[in-house]
This record gives structure tokens, C-alpha cells and sequence, in this order.
């Protein structure tokens, strides 16, 4: 008798742990500054395994890259596109410059900031 309501004891608790920590979703904060186009934003997106930062851009926001050889380019957020030679879109995963954004897998908790800022790259990468 006391064996059973000690396991009876034991599979409520592990139920009860078990439902606490499903209920509660992981996130990554995607910021996004454009610039001086307008507000900057910051979004919770649901994370999920092997979440890349491009992946949490896209959850966050209406985003169109450009593919030159292995690199692919965020051409546009929400409507504020890069010029080439003059502004682009960059980005940090928790202050550190990263890999590409394709490649770039992202923890739980991580934040992703997107900038609109003077472009120091697509010229020298396509060559144009």
C-alpha cells in the first residue's frame, strides 16, 4: 500500500513537471533599427531547434534577400530596401558579428539585431 501511493506520489509529480515546462515557450528578440526610415522594432519570435538567424528575420518580419555565390543578402525589411554601394542590412547575434544569417543557428533567449547602415560589402563580394 505505501509502495503505491509512493509511485502514485512520483508519477504526479513528473506529471506536473513535465506540463509546467511544455507550457512554456523558448524565444529569440529580433531587433530591427532602420535607420532613419523609421521606428525600430523589437519582436518575439518562438524558437525552435537549428533556428537560423535568417529563419527569425523571416518570422519577424517581411524580408527579400538577394543570392550572389555563397552569400545570400537581405535586400529589404519591412519595406526598407538597401541600396547597393550605399546602405544595407547587417546584423549581430548578442553584440557579435556572426556568420551568414543562412547559416547562423540561434539559441533560445539569443537577440538577433538587424541594422540599416552604410554598406561596407556587396560591391567587393559581386565584384560590380
Amino acid at each position: 500500500m505505501k509502495l503505491t501511493k509512493l509511485f502514485s506520489s512520483f508519477v504526479l509529480f513528473v506529471l506536473i513537471s513535465l506540463s509546467a515546462f511544455a507550457g512554456k515557450a523558448k524565444f529569440v528578440t529580433v531587433e530591427i533599427n532602420y535607420g532613419e526610415q523609421k521606428a525600430a522594432e523589437t519582436i518575439q519570435v518562438e524558437w525552435t531547434g537549428n533556428m537560423t538567424a535568417m529563419e527569425a528575420l523571416q518570422h519577424a518580419a517581411d524580408v527579400k534577400t538577394h543570392p550572389v555565390n555563397a552569400y545570400v543578402f537581405v535586400t529589404s525589411i519591412n519595406e526598407v530596401t538597401g541600396v547597393r554601394g550605399e546602405t544595407a542590412w547587417y546584423y549581430t547575434v548578442n553584440g557579435n558579428k556572426p556568420t551568414l544569417a543562412i547559416l547562423q543557428t540561434v539559441k533560445a533567449g539569443d537577440t538577433i539585431s538587424w541594422r540599416y547602415v552604410k554598406d561596407v560589402c556587396s560591391c567587393t563580394v559581386d565584384k560590380k
